[in-house]
């Protein structure tokens, strides 16, 4: 037969205090309710663990060979409701974040110090660089930043995918280039492919977004030069080896030796970083606090706002 913890810790409790009246008013249960207990506990371990002696009892040797282990079992309890209280509480966890370099370094960090300063005792670990999605284990990560969506289909079925932010992005070229010092603010297609062009690696959001804008376009650039990291890209442009592209916001955090133009005005060219993660149900208590600090809506909103933005572009 299956044993209860609570005929267990009913038991002990009757054990200290010598009676089932007394043990009743600290478990706060009525006699009937512990006389149960007690009783379940007996016709499980099939033996007397107890007799009665006059209004209190008395531990038979199979009820005073249990009681050291029935006090072991009130600590782990104890300790067990004693972690799930530091984890409501995001006193103790883990939040596990995956992101692109071009996230991690230029729209994510602040995001993570505020969120280590509420929470000290959540350990945060962050993967950043190339994400091949493809191979990817979504069960290693709680959060992934992404430079675009993810089509439906490659996400399993207890992820959502919410847009997080949108940035405009830029032409990027040296202080000294002819538009420059000429004072030009912004340029048509037309005009920049009329310069070499310097790419960030395939896999750059950035790139992939310029990139289907030339599409839509119907053009293509005629001479191009292919970096590695944001750090080659700021290297080559102010080499002069062509114009290259960032992000508006990324640039107002870095201090480059470097013009911006503003592509295709007056409307520009803008981009969305997106967020997948755990529906609000599955996900650990770490990862619904930092969400409350990224994404400031309630939950009736956060799980609205997700449910209509799971479609890639």
């Amino acid at each position: 037969m299956k044993l209860h913890p609570e005929d267990l810790l009913s038991f002990l409790a009757v054990a200290e205090e010598g009676g089932v009246a007394s043990a009743s008013e600290r478990l706060h249960r009525s006699q009937p309710t512990i006389s149960g207990r007690l009783q379940r506990l007996q016709n499980a371990v099939g033996e007397p663990l107890y007799l009665r002696a006059g209004r209190g009892i008395r531990l038979s040797p199979s009820g005073e060979a249990l009681l050291p282990l029935l006090r072991t079992l009130r600590g782990n309890l104890q300790q067990i409701e004693d972690w799930v209280s530091r984890r409501q509480q995001q006193q103790e966890g883990q939040l596990r974040i995956a992101a692109s370099s071009t996230v991690a370094n230029y729209f994510l960090m602040e995001h993570l110090a505020r969120f280590r300063s509420a929470y000290p005792g959540i350990e945060l670990r962050l993967q950043t660089g190339a994400l091949a999605l493809e191979d990817w284990d979504w069960n290693d990560w709680d959060l992934l930043f992404t430079e675009e969506a993810i089509a439906p289909e490659q996400l399993p079925n207890d992820l959502q995918q919410s847009p997080w932010r949108e940035d405009e992005l830029v032409a990027i070229l040296p202080l000294q280039h002819p538009w420059v010092v000429a004072g030009k603010q912004s340029a048509t297609w037309a005009e920049i492919l009329r310069e070499p062009i310097v790419w960030r690696e395939p896999h750059s959001g950035i790139r992939r977004r310029v990139a289907a804008a030339l599409r839509a376009a119907g053009l293509k650039p005629s001479y191009t030069v292919e970096v590695t990291g944001v750090e080659a890209l700021r290297e080559a442009v102010a080499a002069g080896l062509g114009i290259g592209f960032a992000s508006v916001e990324a640039l107002d955090k870095v201090r480059w030796p470097l013009a911006s133009l503003r592509l295709e005005p007056p409307q520009g060219l803008f981009w969305t970083l997106y967020l997948v993660h755990p529906q609000v149900e599955h996900a650990s208590h770490a990862l619904r606090a930092f969400l409350d600090l990224l994404l400031p809506l309630d939950g009736a909103q956060r799980q609205a706002s997700s449910a209509s933005n799971t479609q890639a572009p």
